[in-house]
């Protein structure tokens, strides 16, 4: 009767140095990944010094923490620039610096400025009854629109909407 048996394909051995083999061979560990880090991050508010990472992934997984620990000390931003030092880290590649998370976080603040997102306006419709009118839209939006959401609200056809798809499709025509 075999004496070490493997959970995860049920392959048997008499000799523990055997089992051990068969475990690093056939069912490798897998490597921790950015996206791992960025899980282990989900919920911190940023930005963060590397010091206060570590502090707040002291319960997670110890290889996640000691990755943290290696990490350039510096202000992060977002979980994205800790995974890109955590690819800088890996690959001894230094990223460009017009990375998504700093180009796309400042394209995605002046969008925000200029004209409110889908989800944005989808959200000041949230219990609204459908189908709607024009103004009834427009009363339904106002107690949470800013001035700029409005002026775009104001700019949808005198038309009744039957669902929120047809408010989606009116916003994306004024784009």
């Amino acid at each position: 009767m075999a004496q070490f048996v493997c959970d995860i394909c049920g392959a048997t051995f008499e000799q523990k140095s055997r089992y051990e083999r068969h475990m690093l061979t056939s069912h490798p560990k897998r490597a921790v990944s950015a996206a791992d880090i960025e899980k282990a991050l989900r919920g911190i508010d940023f930005p963060k010094q590397r010091g206060e990472l570590i502090n707040a992934v002291s319960g997670e997984d110890r290889e996640i923490r000691d990755i943290i620990e290696q990490l350039p000390e510096r202000e992060y931003r977002d979980a994205a620039e800790v995974a890109r030092a955590f690819g800088e880290l890996r690959t001894h590649v230094t990223a460009a610096e017009n990375q998504p998370s700093r180009r796309g976080g400042k394209r995605a603040a002046q969008e925000h400025a200029s004209a409110p997102s889908a989800a944005r306006i989808a959200s000041l419709f949230a219990g609204m009854t459908f189908p709607a009118s024009r103004g009834a839209l427009l009363e339904h939006a106002r107690t949470e629109a800013n001035a700029a959401e409005m002026r775009l609200l104001e700019q949808f056809g005198e038309h009744t909407y039957h669902s929120m798809a047809e408010v989606t499709h009116e916003l994306k025509s004024l784009r």
